[in-house]
């Protein structure tokens, strides 16, 4: 192994990826055969055209905001005319090709890293239509896209802005003149995310179905990339594929937390195939460089302990997660097998962890995954606990099995952002890990209310400090932090209400 570099090297760095920094080659390019090289600098990039959100970056903000503003208030769409209106609309929002192109850049090095589905190369060509030929469903993408790059400012920042109530206005108007296309589900899954992640529950909720549905009337439930023949278009079938299973994620993740097993999207099947690398998707240049990868994809069914993509992982836990859910909220009359299955779930859960947490520190990107891993687990035990009302050996058992869970949070979370600023910088925080914080934190200050260890009180206080570093990025951090703030001697589960409550209240204790 060489001497290591200063800093990450530039394949890295473009893609805000964690580098080890060796050389000749670092770990990312020696296992996607990317060349290697390093630039020793200190240059830092930031957004510069996202929408109003930092301090640093008001001034392109405002005048965009006062467009929105204007055109929001003022203009009054004709339904017949409504694509023409969208175009029309969007390009005053959206200003040149160039500040859409500079703000999708820093899209698809920032956010798409944690929802890898839209095509880079077909987003590209589209794009060149910007000024001629642009289609109502692209415009409202690029809308999309602008959206999801906003960033809270403070802990009083309000996710109800101008932008994103005219982008939830214009995906209507397209849907009422029937405009079905990939391009709208892109948005309608950008626009469900932003919810997820800026603590919009209930509209994430709905959201993430409507989603759901869209992407059922383009056929995608039928999963046709499972069958693709030697004529089909292998570039789409890998994006549709990875849009079918970002929506199959967001709604495992989100049944989670609100205790709901009702689920839009089908349980997957075993031999359904996964994404293909993340960052070669990202990355790539032509679609001959992928195909060979998206004929011989990796499966459901995959062995843990084979490396997978960032977003093919996800879709793993997610299934199990879903699985967790239909358990816990949605029980069979049989207790017998009911205690069997979440049995069964526990150990495999149990043997994921390890490798995440592994394959966080080797690689990077797989703190999602590990976060609704460890969420899986805490509310299954929560449901295990409730059955085993009178077996004090195994209420013991899962009670020691909680802290240790939520001890294997603080530590990945610690070894994680140690160095915060270079292997995760706030643009690529995911939104799927602070819930899993905040749980941990929830069972570490009930071990301290109880056993008075003044340890389990610097855990939750290094916990909340971590989550503070995702309010920089998404809203629903400075909720986790507010309920934090408010425990008491009687917080004694580790599910956290407000995302529930209306929809399954009876479900959980108080």
């Amino acid at each position: 192994m060489g001497t290591p570099s200063v800093n990450a090297c530039t394949f890295c760095k473009r893609g805000k990826r964690k580098c080890n920094k060796t050389r000749p080659s670092c770990s990312n390019c020696t296992r996607l055969g990317k060349k290697c090289e390093y630039i020793e600098d200190t240059i830092q990039t930031h957004f510069e055209h996202a929408t109003g959100v930092r301090p640093s970056q008001a001034g392109s903000a405002l005048p965009r905001q006062r467009v929105i503003d204007a055109l929001f208030d003022a203009r009054q769409f004709n339904l017949d005319a409504a694509p023409h209106s969208i175009v029309d609309f969007a390009r005053q929002i959206i200003g040149s090709s160039e500040e859409m192109l500079s703000v999708s850049a820093e899209f698809f090095t920032g956010t798409h890293q944690r929802i890898p589905a839209l095509s880079k190369l077909r987003f590209q060509q589209n794009l060149q239509h910007l000024t001629t030929g642009l289609r109502a469903d692209f415009a409202v993408l690029c809308l999309g896209i602008i959206l999801i790059q906003q960033y809270p400012v403070g802990r009083r920042t309000t996710a109800l802005s101008s932008l994103y109530l005219s982008v939830k206005n214009l995906i209507n108007l397209l849907e009422a003149v029937d405009t079905r296309s990939l391009d709208l589900l892109h948005c309608k899954v950008l626009v469900a995310y932003y919810e997820m992640g800026h603590a919009l529950h209930t509209a994430a909720y709905v959201s993430v179905a409507s989603a759901a549905r869209t992407a059922r009337t383009l056929g995608l439930h039928r999963k046709p990339w499972r069958s693709a023949g030697p004529d089909a278009d292998r570039l789409i079938m890998e994006e549709e594929k990875r849009t079918w299973w970002g929506i199959v994620n967001m709604e495992r993740f989100i049944g989670l937390c609100n205790g709901d097993s009702l689920f839009v999207t089908e349980d997957p099947e075993r031999m359904d195939p996964l994404p293909i690398e993340d960052l070669l998707w990202s990355e790539t240049s032509t679609p001959a460089d992928i195909e060979p990868l998206i004929s011989a994809p990796p499966s459901l069914d995959t062995p843990f302990n084979i490396t997978v993509g960032q977003m093919a992982r996800e879709c793993q836990i997610a299934h199990l997660a879903g699985r967790v859910v239909r358990c816990v909220f949605d029980p069979t009359p049989d207790p017998s097998f009911n205690s069997q299955e979440a049995m069964q779930l526990e150990r495999t859960l149990n043997s994921y962890l390890p490798l995440l947490a592994d394959e966080e520190l080797r690689i990077g990107k797989y703190c999602g995954a590990f976060g609704v891993c460890n969420s899986a687990l805490f509310t299954l035990y929560e449901f295990m606990l409730r059955q085993a009302s009178t077996d004090i050996a195994e209420r013991r058992r899962i009670l020691r099995c909680i802290e240790e869970t939520s001890l294997r949070a603080i530590t990945f979370a610690e070894a994680a952002y140690k160095e915060r600023e270079e292997s995760y910088p706030f643009e690529i925080h995911s939104p799927y890990l602070p819930y899993s914080l905040c749980q941990a934190a929830i069972v570490q200050y009930r071990l301290w209310i109880q056993g008075g260890d003044i340890q389990n009180k610097r855990n939750v206080d290094l916990l909340k400090s971590i989550i503070r570093e995702f309010t920089n990025r998404w809203r629903v951090a400075w909720q986790y932090l507010d309920h934090l703030e408010k425990l008491n001697e009687n917080s004694l589960l580790t599910a956290v209400p407000f995302q529930g409550f209306f929809i399954s209240t009876g479900s959980r204790q108080t």
